[in-house]
């Protein structure tokens, strides 16, 4: 097949790798449609190589990421400035060179190739157990309650997918095997720190112990990359855009690796939620108009019952179990 351009007319500012990048951005506005559709009509030359371009993404996905980030970084030449460029245009160029290289080098397009294939350990708990693990490269894992995170571990990664639950890590330091957390909403990056992971059905949540981690999310090609160190945390929602940076008590955070859930003034609502995460039946406020009545107070997760028919000491509410076996918490 023709490369879709010739690297020269990458310098134009309408060529296919320009608005092929800017159509992949998911930050196309209607009149970036509009001018595009109208460069796309103009000449069929136009049309060829932007389908060309799109044959060739599909192809280069089917690559693994890290072998796609290599390609796609080239040194700057010694003694030139850096181009002053967006992020959609350096995208462009980079776009094109990997696309580029993928065909002349015909690098494993075909699924499974020659990449090797990582050491896998799959990590689970139940709802109230907690368990912890050593990892092959020496590394320590302490899992929350119930957690899924599938480790595969390559010669110049490991990478963690977790699934859902929390995860507090102890990571061995090793500079050329960067260890990556991806949760789905966005990625820890770290060489060797302590950091605590939380995947929930809406948002992620970091918090760092010790060393310092990078969080991303977005595309790889594209990232929002936000840097945190010791005693900071911050959360991911569902649309992947980062919350603020703050300060916060670790050891608060991580309290159930000790076998306790410490809430500081919290809201009712939210401390329901948590309890629910060790209880195999899920309790159920029934008042609204306390959802943010504010409690404080420490609490064993080694009898979730028992934390749970604490409230009435600490809230104005009562307990009443429904005849489906549930925990309705109604106003007193």
């Amino acid at each position: 097949m023709p490369l879709p351009t010739k690297p020269d007319s990458l310098e134009h500012p309408h060529d296919a790798a320009h608005w092929f990048a800017r159509m992949q951005s998911g930050e196309v506005t209607e009149q970036d449609r509009k001018v595009f559709e109208a460069w796309r009509s103009a000449d069929p030359e136009h049309d060829r190589q932007y389908r060309n371009l799109d044959y060739i993404w599909q192809a280069t996905l089917k690559l693994p990421e890290q072998r796609l980030r290599s390609m796609m970084m080239t040194p700057n030449t010694a003694g030139k400035p850096p181009h002053h460029d967006t992020s959609r245009r350096r995208f462009g160029l980079g776009l094109a060179g990997a696309c580029a290289m993928a065909v002349i080098g015909g690098v494993a397009i075909m699924a499974g190739g020659s990449q090797q294939q990582p050491d896998t350990l799959t990590l689970s708990t139940q709802k109230g157990e907690r368990r912890q693990a050593r990892l092959p490269d020496g590394s320590r894992v302490f899992l929350n309650t119930d957690t899924i995170a599938v480790m595969q571990f390559y010669e110049d990664r490991r990478q963690i997918e977790l699934q859902h639950g929390e995860v507090f890590f102890e990571v061995s330091t090793d500079a050329s095997r960067p260890f990556i957390v991806d949760t789905g909403l966005g990625r820890v990056t770290v060489t060797g720190t302590r950091f605590n992971v939380r995947r929930d059905a809406h948002a992620m949540h970091v918090s760092v112990a010790s060393g310092s981690v990078r969080v991303q999310t977005g595309q790889w090609w594209n990232p929002r990359t936000r840097p945190l160190t010791a005693g900071q945390q911050t959360h991911i929602g569902s649309d992947q855009r980062p919350g603020s940076t703050r300060h916060t008590n670790v050891d608060d955070v991580v309290a159930w690796m000790r076998g306790k859930v410490v809430f500081n003034n919290a809201p009712l609502a939210y401390v329901i939620d948590e309890m629910n995460r060790y209880l195999d039946m899920p309790a159920r406020l029934e008042a609204p108009q306390l959802a943010q009545f504010h409690v404080s107070g420490i609490f064993s997760l080694d009898d979730p019952h028992a934390m749970i028919n604490a409230l009435p000491a600490i809230a104005p509410v009562r307990l009443e179990r429904t005849p489906d076996g549930r925990l309705s918490i109604q106003s007193r």
